[in-house]
């Protein structure tokens, strides 16, 4: 017989959109799944409607409630109610297209990884249209550094394994599947890159990525590059870091120092002691520091005209160039 599969999806004021997701795992073509739909604190009409899908799928799906705030508890509840060796997490404004449990679960049987790791579609949510295509990087380390390592939803994780690092870290509001990954490789856990692309992640107008709210972006900015301090820390100590992870930690590190110096300048001038970015080269820091300049100023001056964003982004150019030197 096949092996169990648990689906989980945690659920905040979702009932617009969880339907959705629901509906994506009931039309997987593995059969062997079972659902657990966390509800967590929603104040709308989310609730009533699991209950119904619980109703109409009682052999599929059972629904929980979590009081504790935040989607990482909502999916500890589940993975610590989940009977299945595999799980599969499911964010609840995302879907699975119908093969992607069946196509993950024919690998599993040979290369016995832990976590199955696959590509994904970003969707506008007012479009509805592809936005890209989000490749993984064979190289786990890699991929772990540059964020392009699958996303929740994309990946196929042993439940084993996830029990070995104790679950979803619940006091962090984003890089969580990353911390999540990293727990696991200090523990050797093996992963495998597939290149499937069958899961669809909706991009959300208030994601946090997507905030303008100075205290979100630092807490999101700091909590990648804290994170990245931990993995560059990890390789070192453990004689794994190779010229060429040293290099795109280093870049990310300056890259997100940029970034947390608007935000914080003191907390910029304090961390930036602890790092000779002078390694990355002159051209290298340039062209993380344009990186920089664009993001900054498309996120401030999005909505202005070619000629409005060309000046203002020459003046953000002229204002930080003083960066260059640390």
């Amino acid at each position: 017989m096949s092996a169990l599969v648990t689906v989980i999806i945690p659920c905040h004021n979702g009932e617009k959109l969880v339907g959705r997701a629901i509906k994506s795992v009931l039309a997987q073509s593995y059969q062997n799944v079972e659902l657990l739909v966390i509800e967590n604190n929603s104040t709308d009409n989310t609730f009533a409607i699991l209950k119904e899908f619980e109703k109409e799928y009682a052999d599929k799906i059972t629904v929980y409630a979590e009081k504790k705030k935040g989607a990482c508890a909502a999916r500890n509840l589940g993975l610590s109610k989940a009977k299945g060796e595999w799980i599969q997490f499911l964010d609840a404004d995302d879907e699975l297209l119908p093969l992607k449990i069946e196509k993950q679960m024919a690998l599993v049987k040979n290369d016995n990884p832990d976590i199955v790791i696959d590509d994904y579609t970003i969707y506008h949510s007012v479009t509805q249209k592809p936005h890209v295509s989000m490749v993984a990087q064979d190289d786990p380390w890699l991929g772990l550094i540059n964020s392009r390592l699958g996303i929740t939803s994309a990946n196929l994780w042993k439940r084993e394994s996830l029990l070995k690092v104790k679950g979803w870290d619940e006091g962090l509001s984003s890089s969580q599947e990353y911390d999540l990954m990293f727990r696991m490789f200090m523990m050797n856990c093996k992963a495998i890159v597939t290149h499937q692309v069958e899961t669809l992640v909706h991009a959300q107008p208030d994601s946090v990525s997507r905030t303008k709210s100075s205290d979100k972006l630092f807490k999101l900015y700091k909590s990648r590059y804290t994170l990245r301090y931990r993995i560059y820390k990890f390789l070192e100590e453990n004689n794994l870091l190779s010229s060429s992870y040293k290099q795109e930690l280093t870049a990310y590190l300056y890259y997100h120092l940029l970034l947390l110096n608007e935000l914080d300048s003191n907390y910029f001038k304090d961390q930036v002691k602890q790092y000779d970015f002078d390694e990355l080269g002159s051209i290298n820091k340039l062209k993380i520091f344009v990186k920089f300049i664009g993001h900054s100023s498309k996120r401030k001056y999005g909505n202005a005209n070619l000629f409005l964003k060309t000046i203002e982004w020459q003046y953000f150019f002229a204002k930080n160039a003083y960066l260059l030197r640390y």
